[in-house]
């Protein structure tokens, strides 16, 4: 197999980006992962992938064919094929890369693969949306890079978080987020917002500024 080059993006097989903010990511990737049916999608938007990773059981007969020397078949059912592509970046040390298209399409698999960033907190992964990014909060303190009235969504999976904020508008003072609704529907009230947790991780939701 190609040596893996950054920047990476890993391409799901949810709606293909349109936005041309992921699809930005896209054209300045160095390396393009794809997970099994996204293949086709990739190469009708005319992009090429480095290495495709999936059970095979959706990319077209054809893409099998062409580019069967950089396919990596991974038919365990425990893992999707967005979770099988992350983890061999992973093994490949390489702990700062970008998802595209992993949502759309099926809702359960978009929560899905957005709450998977919980598994990989050790790592800084960015997920494109069309309408804006998730990445998960690993630091006790943690100053973002945001806009006014900025769309900010906090999502906890562990119910005893304190949690501190500046430049919210729904600020939180050592509060905890008991459900995974709770912490969504805020708005920055800065081109910053800090970000203080007692433990754990915190996995947050930022709209695009495309003005």
């Amino acid at each position: 197999m190609n040596k893996i080059n950054t920047p990476l993006v890993i391409v799901a097989n949810g709606e293909f980006p349109q936005n041309k903010i992921p699809l930005k990511i896209l054209k300045n990737a160095n390396y393009i992962i794809t997970c099994d049916g996204a293949t086709d999608k990739l190469l009708k938007n005319g992009f090429e992938p480095n290495l495709i990773i999936g059970d095979l059981d959706s990319i077209s007969a054809k893409s099998k064919d062409i580019y069967r020397d950089i396919i990596i078949k991974t038919p365990n059912q425990s893992e999707n094929d967005l979770r099988k592509a992350i983890n061999y970046v992973l093994t490949n040390n390489i702990y700062k890369f970008s998802i595209l298209a992993s949502t759309g399409n099926r809702e359960d698999h978009t929560l899905g693969n957005i709450f998977s960033l919980f598994k990989y907190n050790d790592s800084d992964i960015t997920i494109y949306t069309e309408n804006g990014t998730f990445n998960l909060m690993n630091d006790k303190e943690k100053k973002f890079n945001s806009f006014i009235n900025q769309d900010i969504s906090i999502f906890s999976i562990d119910k005893s978080i304190k949690i501190s904020s500046n430049n919210l508008k729904y600020n939180f003072n050592k509060s905890t987020i008991n459900t995974l609704f709770y912490g969504t529907l805020n708005k920055s009230l800065s081109d910053f917002f800090t970000l203080s947790i007692s433990h754990g991780n915190l996995l947050i939701y930022q709209s695009y500024n495309e003005n």
